[in-house]
């Protein structure tokens, strides 16, 4: 799968990979707050399904890994992983992967529809392929009943063929007519013509062909010749409409006129021939199903083919369905309970400490405009200095871990009165106080002459992160669609025999964002071939 690539603005790439940042450290909270504040602003369209918004996602889940990795993202208060966003994630999970099943049911409706188009037409080519052999098998044997040797009308055919001269026309009209003594032999030769139209591929092979029946029909009209005529009659309509149907217009012009000379000869054709040859393509389509009705025995076996190797696959799309459907079932099964279910209560966070150093949003959002600001005058004006990183703390914040000074309560063994004189207690102002020092002053943590405990960690502080722990990551996808490397881990040394593996032990490997070296092989992998680095080395 092609990573997103990155917009080639500068200034909106470093806006888009600091935002992702935050977002990632401080959970979609910021993210929405930021879409309320940045509304209307253009440089924010990604945040709202824009051009870039899939390598925002991107940058976001890749900093995730990155800081799940390092042990920061599970102690963050805003994460990702809060109890109702893991309940709305997991209906929403349910919901795709139903999604996801559906659009694969309708895929295979699709691929069966297309199987069967694809079934018919190769039926269709066979069929005529069976045809054509049994018409010439069965031409064969009417020339031998008659005493005709196919070869010859061949080659008398053959000049007609390439240059329709004047000659070869009388030639092959002269020929025709010394050797049609019978009605067998005149309907054996016009059978050769029309064989010759229909396995002709060039339209002017055709038209010549046609042009000798033309003479024919000129002759029999002429000489009163009607056994030949009738046997014209009965192939000029099959030879008309083969040849119309893959003309030009200008070639359909040629046929429109020698149909306009047949019609004008009352004597050459009869009417209702030539009314078959005005609609070529229905008369051709009757004249193909004539054929297959005659041979319908040597057709049949094709359907039957047909037919069980539509049922297989038929059979095979049903069982899919129903394995679909049911899975669809289970999901909405799951769904149903985990609704049913009270998303678990939010963990209650400790109230925050004056000294803590954990960042609230709203300085963030104005850490994140100042950025932005420096990022767009820095692109105006190259003089201008860097923006400052994303990662200082924002201003007005404290940058220190000590405690807060009151500036109102002097510090510890410091006084505002001048030492008493030896051997004199201190007249310090008690307020009212019997003892002045038995509760330490108003601000101060520890008291006055008692150290911090500097086994754990100053307030505010986080505890040592403890070292992740790797979830083990569930295939949602079928066990079948997986790559088969995942099978690995589950076949071990001692089996040295077939033993079968159960598809639900096989886990996913835990995400990690692509290392340097990866992006590199990927962008060698699709880049050009060079002097330098030739694709064949």
């Amino acid at each position: 799968m092609d990573l997103p690539q990155p917009p080639q603005d500068t200034e909106l790439r470093n806006i888009i990979d600091k935002l992702a940042q935050f977002v990632a450290r401080n959970g979609p909270e910021f993210e929405q707050m930021t879409k309320n504040k940045q509304k209307g602003n253009p440089k924010f369209q990604f945040l709202y399904g824009g051009e870039y918004y899939n390598y925002y996602q991107y940058k976001v889940t890749t900093e995730q890994a990155v800081l799940k990795q390092q042990g920061i993202l599970e102690n963050s208060p805003n994460n990702w992983n809060s109890p109702s966003t893991m309940h709305n994630s997991e209906i929403e999970q349910i919901s795709m992967q139903q999604d996801s099943l559906r659009e694969q049911i309708k895929q295979s409706e699709q691929n069966l529809s297309a199987q069967h188009t694809v079934l018919l037409q190769q039926q269709q080519a066979q069929a005529e392929a069976v045809v054509a052999k049994c018409e010439a098998a069965a031409l064969q044997k009417e020339a031998e009943a008659c005493d005709i040797i196919l070869e010859d009308i061949y080659n008398i055919l053959q000049p007609i063929i390439e240059s329709c001269t004047k000659d070869s026309i009388s030639n092959g009209k002269s020929w025709f007519l010394q050797h049609a003594n019978s009605k067998e032999q005149a309907y054996c030769i016009v059978h050769c013509l029309l064989t010759k139209v229909i396995e002709a591929s060039v339209f002017s092979q055709k038209l010549h062909v046609i042009y000798l029946v033309n003479d024919l029909l000129h002759h029999c009209a002429r000489k009163n010749a009607n056994e030949l005529k009738e046997a014209l009659e009965s192939v000029v309509v099959p030879m008309f409409c083969n040849a119309h149907i893959s003309a030009t217009e200008d070639q359909r012009a040629k046929l429109e006129k020698l149909l306009k000379l047949w019609e004008s000869k009352a004597n050459y054709l009869d009417p209702n021939t030539v009314e078959k040859m005005r609609q070529p393509t229905q008369s051709y389509q009757q004249y193909q199903s004539q054929l297959m009705m005659k041979y319908a025995s040597e057709i049949g076996s094709l359907a039957q083919q047909t037919k069980q190797t539509y049922d297989n696959y038929q059979a095979q799309h049903q069982a899919f369905v129903c394995h679909a459907m049911q899975q669809i079932a289970d999901l909405q099964q799951q769904k149903q309970n985990i609704e049913q279910q009270p998303p678990p209560p939010p963990q209650q966070q400790p109230p925050p400490m004056q000294n803590t150093n954990i960042i609230p949003l709203d300085p963030i959002q104005a850490s994140l405009q100042q950025t932005i600001q420096n990022l767009s005058q820095q692109n105006s004006s190259q003089n201008q200095a860097t923006n400052p990183s994303f990662h200082q703390p924002p201003p007005n914040q404290p940058t220190n871990d000590f405690l807060p000074i009151n500036p109102s309560i002097p510090p510890p063994n410091i006084t505002t009165h001048p030492p008493p004189p030896l051997g004199q207690s201190p007249n310090l102002p008690t307020n009212g106080m019997d003892n002045p020092f038995s509760q330490p002053p108003p601000g101060y943590f520890p008291p006055p002459g008692v150290f911090p405990d500097f086994s754990k960690p100053p307030p505010g502080f986080a505890p040592n992160p403890e070292p992740p722990v790797v979830e083990e990551l569930v295939p949602t996808a079928p066990y079948y669609d997986l790559p088969a490397g995942l099978m690995v881990p589950l076949i071990k040394l001692e089996d040295t025999s077939y033993k079968p593996l159960d598809p639900k032990d096989i886990r996913l490997p835990p995400p990690a964002p692509p290392s340097d070296r990866l992006l590199a092989a990927v962008e060698a992998f699709y880049s050009l071939p060079s002097h330098e680095r030739p694709r064949d080395r």
